[in-house]
């Protein structure tokens, strides 16, 4: 029974993924669900747990050893981790900057003094906000394996689709949040696949620009606005992101290549014993 059930998780590692990531991570929502006035939340570590869990059994220690390696790639160009870290900083930025002239309430100037405090929340949030519990697992994992047979774009859709479903929880909890939301993941999924392909399969990328999206527009411009302010701030960050996809969909057409992966460009995990 168990050699069948190894051999299907080897056949189907990503399928397998998508059905241990949702209830491992929905376990609080589905029990609020049941019990009303509990906590509407996700547990951010269930992807990295049920990637872990389907790395061993399609390829025990030999497959959790080899998706290691991959985890802790970091040779990249320069350029990569200034577009990591400073596009979100810019799309915050933009995005204050626009909802105030939209007519939301500008963000007093005292919000603006607390930006030094964010060198101690951004490595806060890497742990403690979602990215880390994320990224090796729909970057290093389910994107690298869907990868292997699609064009990197049409494989960051896919994989930004389920991402976007994993997200639901959060954004039914937030009235007006889903289609902005649905806009900045599927966008946000593609930009993080061009960073995964250009980098030559570095996860620490997609992680490092996830953590930055959420320290400066989550934890920096979110207790700027209130209300309907906030719903106009996702979509205005919503459509930049979905600018910033398209540009480098139009500028790069390795992104509409077919397939990338191979031994000496995207490494996928090894699953197989």
């Amino acid at each position: 029974m168990f050699a069948r059930f190894r051999s299907l998780v080897r056949a189907h590692p990503v399928l397998t993924f998508y059905a241990l990531a949702f209830p491992l991570s929905w376990r609080a929502y589905l029990v609020a669900l049941l019990q009303p006035g509990g906590e509407l939340g996700l547990d951010p570590y269930g992807p990295l747990i049920a990637a872990v869990v389907v790395t061993a059994l399609a390829g025990g220690v030999a497959g959790l050893k080899g998706w290691g390696r991959t985890l802790l790639r970091w040779r990249a160009a320069p350029v990569l981790y200034a577009f990591a870290l400073l596009v979100p900083l810019v799309v915050t930025l933009l995005g204050i900057g626009t909802n105030a002239a939209l007519g939301a309430t500008p963000p007093p100037a005292a919000t603006w003094a607390s930006w030094p405090s964010l060198l101690v929340v951004f490595p806060l949030v890497m742990v403690l906000g979602g990215p880390l519990g994320e990224e090796p697992a729909w970057r290093g994992l389910a994107l690298a394996r869907v990868a292997e047979r699609r064009p990197m774009l049409q494989a960051s859709l896919a994989v930004g689709v389920v991402w976007f479903a994993w997200h639901l929880p959060l954004l039914l909890a937030r009235p007006g949040e889903v289609v902005p939301g649905a806009i900045g993941i599927l966008s946000a999924s593609v930009v993080f696949g061009w960073l995964y392909q250009r980098s030559n399969g570095v996860v620490l990328l997609p992680l490092l620009m996830h953590t930055a999206q959420n320290t400066f527009g989550g934890e920096f411009a979110g207790p700027m606005f209130s209300g309907a302010d906030i719903t106009r701030l996702s979509w205005i960050r919503g459509g930049l992101y979905a600018v910033i996809a398209l540009v480098l969909v139009l500028r790069d057409p390795r992104l509409r290549a077919a397939p990338v992966a191979s031994p000496e460009t995207l490494p996928a995990p090894r699953l197989a014993a």
